[in-house]
């Protein structure tokens, strides 16, 4: 009977058009999606259970997964992003990709590597689809994406959703704001995607030289803070929307409605625990794939620290949320430089004559953007030329060792300071927090200031929250 209303499901969920699926959805009984969401568990884990790296650890752990009803009847079996580095994509295949995408950053500079299939990119565009309709997409829209096109999965993902949306769809690439402020003013979008950081440099040249008429902007790959948010949606007149996802994932975990209060969780595919809680409701998000038959995910933990709200959302959507993330668990910051982590800076400061071993790198938002700030200590910081030196090697080991965010300092994307410091300034505990992230700018700006070309180190994470673990100080609110 399930497995008949299965497919049912599916094929008005997930094989018709938005509009009708929205309505069908929000009539679905709550109750009857979770059941279908347990079958298609207990599915998927029988699937994963050939793969070798879940066949080697559930028989290492005596797991019989016909036993399995529950994700956590697993206990404390999780799949980590380690898992996906240490053993290859490969380790966890079950069926033929057709393609692949890797992270767009990790914490030890090796990108995780997934594979899907065309399949599993239509559905997750059906499902995407929904969301942008939900959003007012439709298809008289004219939209331009400025996605990175290099390895992420968000531009397969969306194209795949404007497929189904009908709309037209010119795909620019993470081109400098300032060409595409050009060549976009002859298309007058009416939906622009792009990265946060990257959105709000174009908002910014749109302030000085005008900004046509928007219905909203889309971004996915970092997080904004609110004052920034507002002050892109008031250059255009329009609502700027934050959309959730992971490579892992396969882009769309949860995106935003008109309300912006938290993402609504696509349900559709994925199965969503925190499995440890604070007081408040707050842990790490992971998820379970349910619709993937090439490299299935069991129990796959994000990093991500978030809580899943299951009150109806004032927008009425059927979806149930995820809340803002409040930070990481790893000690990697998510920031308009791109995906940071500690041996990002260790790499930059390699072979940099007359710095010592103690440095911290910290990030912050100020004025609309973020800063990062690398502080490093060294035995003549008050020497002029000394100070010049150590700037001008860091500068270019960023350049030549990490093109990316060299490119993202360009389209003044986020502010890059360093801040040479006479050596025992950094240490005050027995162990150097590397990579700090503050909620607002720090006091000691007069120290940062006397270096000017090369800019502060501060990443932001979801609502400039965070969380703390070795390494990274995270400062919650």
């Amino acid at each position: 009977m399930l497995s008949k209303l299965t497919e049912q499901f599916e094929k008005f969920a997930l094989r018709t058009n938005p509009a009708y699926a929205i309505k069908f959805l929000n009539r679905m009984p709550p109750a009857l999606l979770t059941q279908i969401q347990l079958m298609k568990f207990r599915q998927t884990l029988r699937l994963a259970s050939i793969a070798p790296f879940y066949a080697e650890e559930f028989a290492k752990r005596k797991i019989d997964v016909s036993k399995i009803k529950h994700p956590s009847d697993l206990g404390d079996f999780f799949t980590t992003g380690t898992d996906l580095q240490k053993y290859g994509a490969e380790a966890f295949l079950v069926g033929r990709a057709d393609t692949a995408f890797e992270t767009t950053g990790t914490t030890s500079g090796k990108p995780k590597r997934v594979f899907f299939s065309n399949r599993e990119l239509a559905e997750m565009g059906r499902a995407s689809a929904i969301g942008l309709h939900q959003l007012g997409l439709r298809r008289e829209d004219t939209v331009l994406s400025a996605f990175d096109v290099s390895f992420w999965v968000s531009p397969a993902v969306v194209r795949t959703a404007f497929q189904y949306l009908g709309c037209f769809h010119t795909e620019a690439g993470k081109i400098p704001p300032e060409e595409f402020y050009e060549r976009a003013s002859r298309y007058r979008p009416t939906v622009i995607f792009g990265e946060p950081s990257w959105l709000v440099r174009l908002s910014e040249i749109a302030e000085k030289r005008g900004a046509w008429k928007m219905k909203f902007l889309f971004a996915g790959g970092e997080n904004i803070a609110e004052e920034t948010r507002k002050k892109v949606e008031s250059v255009w007149n329009a609502p700027f929307y934050l959309n959730y996802g992971q490579t892992e994932s396969f882009g769309a975990i949860g995106v935003e409605c008109a309300m912006r209060d938290g993402y609504h969780r696509n349900d559709l595919n994925f199965f969503f625990e925190t499995p440890d809680v604070n007081s408040e409701g707050f842990g790490e998000l992971v998820y379970t794939t349910l619709t993937r038959d090439v490299m299935p995910l069991v129990r796959y933990r994000s990093t991500d620290v978030t809580r899943l709200v299951d009150e109806p959302c004032a927008c009425g959507l059927f979806a149930k949320r995820i809340a803002k993330i409040k930070g990481r668990v790893d000690e990697m910051i998510v920031c308009g430089m791109g995906n940071i982590s500690p041996w990002v800076f260790a790499e930059i400061l390699r072979e940099v004559p007359l710095v010592s071993d103690e440095w911290q790198a910290r990030v912050w938002h100020e004025d609309c953007r973020d800063v990062v700030e690398l502080r490093v200590e060294t035995a003549y910081a008050n020497e002029s030329h000394v100070r010049d030196a150590v700037v001008k090697n860091i500068r270019e080991n960023l350049s030549s060792r990490f093109p990316d965010f060299q490119k993202n300092l360009e389209m003044k994307l986020y502010d890059f300071r360093v801040c040479p410091v006479e050596r025992g300034n950094l240490r005050t505990a027995r162990k150097l927090k590397r990579l700090v992230a503050l909620a607002a700018p720090p006091v000691d700006e007069k120290s940062a200031a006397k270096t000017a070309t090369v800019k502060k180190t501060e990443a932001l994470s979801a609502n400039g929250n965070g969380h703390s673990r070795e390494e990274i100080l995270w400062v919650v609110d």
